[in-house]
Formats: C-alpha cells, sequence, structure tokens
C-alpha cells in the first residue's frame, strides 16, 4: 500500500514539471512572436506616441520662434527700413500658434508716436496675413517674399468712394515740395470713421515731425478725384457730415460741405 501511495506522488509531481515547462516554453514562444517572423509575414511593433509627435511636427522644427522682416520707405530721396519683429505666440488660437508684431526700430527718423500708430494697426488688422494665418503659414509667406512687406505702403492717393484705404501713404500733403506721411491708426477708428495720423517732413530737421489736430479730430476719407482737395467728416448711422478741404499755410481749411443721410440715395460731390 505504502508502495502505491510512493508512485502515486511521483507521477503527480511529474506532471507539475511537464506542466511548468510548456508554460515557460509558451512565454518564450510569445515573447518571440514579437520580433520575428510568423509563417513569413513580418509583424510590425507599434510607434510610440513620442516618435509620432515628433514626425507630425517634423515640419516645423526648422522655423523660428521669432525673426525680422522689414517694412521699405522711400521718402524724400532717402531709403528707411521699418523693422518688424514676428515672434509666435506662446497661446493658441483655434488649435494653433498665432503671431505677435512688434516694431524693433530706435532711430530718430519717425517719432515714436509713428511706431506705436503701425505697430497698433497691424495688431487690429484682422484681414491681413499676419493676423489670420497660422505663425507657420506667416513665415511661409514672408519667406517667398525675402522677408520683406511691400504692401503697407503706397505712393498712390487714396481716392473718395473707390472703396480702398491705405495703411501707410507718402504724399506732400501742404505743398511744401517734402514728401509726408499719412498713417492709418485703426486703434482710434469707428466704423466708417478712418482716423489717421500726419506726420510733416522737415527739411531743416531732417525727420518726420507729428501733426496732431491736422484732420481736426474728423476722419479722413481720401482726396476728391481731381486730387486736389481731401474729404473729412464724421459719420453714424443716421447720416455722415462731408467737408472738401484744401491745405493753405500747413493747415486744412474748408472750401464746401455736405450731408449725406441714411434714408436718402443722394451723395455729395
Amino acid at each position: 500500500m505504502k508502495k502505491y501511495i510512493l508512485i502515486l506522488i511521483l507521477l503527480i509531481s511529474c506532471g507539475r514539471s511537464q506542466s511548468k515547462t510548456i508554460l515557460n516554453n509558451e512565454d518564450i514562444n510569445i515573447a518571440k512572436i514579437d520580433s520575428t517572423e510568423i509563417d513569413h509575414k513580418t509583424i510590425l511593433q507599434p510607434t510610440s506616441s513620442k516618435k509620432q509627435n515628433v514626425l507630425k511636427d517634423g515640419d516645423t522644427l526648422n522655423i523660428p520662434s521669432k525673426y525680422t522682416i522689414a517694412i521699405p520707405l522711400e521718402i524724400n530721396k532717402r531709403k528707411i527700413d521699418i523693422s518688424l519683429q514676428l515672434s509666435k505666440s506662446e497661446r493658441l488660437l483655434r488649435g494653433k500658434n498665432y503671431t505677435v508684431a512688434e516694431i524693433e526700430n530706435t532711430d530718430n527718423v519717425l517719432p515714436k508716436s509713428a511706431y506705436e500708430c503701425i505697430e497698433g494697426t497691424i495688431e487690429l488688422q484682422d484681414w491681413q496675413t499676419i493676423n489670420n494665418k497660422s505663425y507657420s503659414y506667416t513665415y511661409d509667406y514672408y519667406k517667398k517674399k525675402n522677408f520683406k512687406e511691400n504692401d503697407f505702403v503706397t505712393k498712390k492717393k487714396m481716392i473718395f468712394r473707390n472703396e480702398n484705404y491705405n495703411f501707410i501713404t507718402i504724399t506732400d500733403m501742404d505743398n511744401d515740395g517734402y514728401e509726408d506721411l499719412l498713417i492709418l491708426d485703426l486703434s482710434s477708428s469707428m466704423k466708417d470713421n478712418d482716423m489717421y495720423q500726419f506726420y510733416k517732413w522737415s527739411g531743416k530737421e531732417s525727420k518726420f515731425i507729428f501733426v496732431p489736430d491736422f484732420f481736426n479730430k474728423a476722419a479722413f476719407y481720401g482726396w476728391d478725384k481731381t486730387g486736389k482737395y481731401l474729404i473729412t467728416g464724421v459719420s453714424d448711422t443716421k447720416e455722415r457730415k462731408l467737408y472738401k478741404n484744401k491745405v493753405v499755410g500747413g493747415q486744412l481749411k474748408i472750401v464746401d460741405q455736405c450731408t449725406e443721410y441714411a434714408v436718402s440715395d443722394k451723395l455729395c460731390w
């Protein structure tokens, strides 16, 4: 009887040992499956999420976090470059980094108020590339343009009712033989009331001087069709008071005035 019990214990022990061996072999085989071939078919190992992010963002790795573009001005036979630094925002807007613009110039050719006006208007122009596209798109846009912005400046006069506006206008405003600057001031503007800042060129000092009361707190709508008279005024939802001006002694002098009403189709001039 004791002999049978001993044989039974030995059989059970052998069975357990064999089971462990099979399990261990299975573990080894499973581990090999991840790195070898099964029936000559390669099994691809999963890519880590970190690698995927690197690949996804690889096209933006060569874009600097900030760069500078030039706004060239050719005025009174001299060239001036306004340096505009564009940097990537830390916060996201609609899931993308946007562009932060900042004037870099420290020269004395333009007063500080002129640079502040330009910077403020750029910030508020939501229809142009700097503000309505992502940072990476804006960088590629200016890279193709050799990092120059030539569309901000014009020497063409803005004609009244031509459905256009000028950001920076170079023209002789007071007929003294020198070109002056008109800069759109969006921070002070309202609907149908675009405000401009006037900077007169001083031949004696070889720099621009800000003339704060040139437009008498009125909006500037451009020149008439002849290009001789400046149209200013004030507009609201009911009416638009318009003034036709000429420059006399460096100041605007009203030569005619007219009012347009929202309920009427009659237009002035």
